[in-house]
């Protein structure tokens, strides 16, 4: 089969790039990955290094290799949810550090475990809780997709569409697959 004429074009003039030649040039290539920095300004605090982030991003970035926009979004959701779990971990170990100065007991055992009842009888320890539960629950879930999305694959370019038959229509049942690629209910049942 011949392939259209974009397709061929894009690939000669792809194979014609040799990459940034300037240190410059280099410098804004290395953060093609991070894309936008959008990202890191919605989930770095002001008092938090954005420089640690995205090269937190771009270690899963490296490790996963994204094959495009999609699976990129689930990466990133990853990198975001490790970022807010480290900071949760932050503030767990802020409160028990309060804590324990306030403590008198003899030995550090005895002062970390009234340290622990205190904090566990106050909201605080549960919502960290929760929230650290939900974080891995978002990181799960978006390796869990990525997953998926790899054993769909994406489309063949040198080959036509697979003719599957007539098409849904604009609103289909939700199957389990949108139900776990999509937990946010973006694709609601219409009833």
């Amino acid at each position: 089969m011949r392939l259209p004429k974009h397709v061929i074009a894009s690939r000669k003039n792809g194979a014609r790039s040799r990459g940034p030649k300037t240190e410059e040039g280099k410098r804004l290539s290395s953060l093609n990955a991070i894309r936008h920095g959008l990202l890191s300004k919605g989930i770095v605090l002001k008092n938090e290094s954005e420089t640690v982030f995205s090269e937190l991003l771009a270690q899963h970035l490296g490790k996963l290799a994204p094959a495009d926009d999609v699976e990129h979004c689930a990466v990133e959701e990853m990198a975001a949810s490790v970022w807010r779990l480290r900071r949760l971990w932050a503030i767990e170990k802020q409160l028990f550090d309060s804590g324990l100065d306030k403590r008198s007991e003899t030995t550090e055992t005895e002062r970390i475990a009234a340290t622990f009842s205190d904090l566990a009888a106050r909201p605080e320890l549960h919502l960290l809780d929760r929230y650290e539960t939900k974080l891995h629950r978002m990181y799960q879930r978006s390796l869990h997709n990525l997953l998926i999305l790899r054993e769909l694959g994406s489309p063949d370019l040198d080959s036509p569409p697979e003719d599957n038959g007539p098409s849904p229509g604009p609103i289909a049942e939700t199957t389990d697959f949108q139900t776990n690629l999509f937990p946010c209910n973006l694709l609601e049942k219409k009833e």
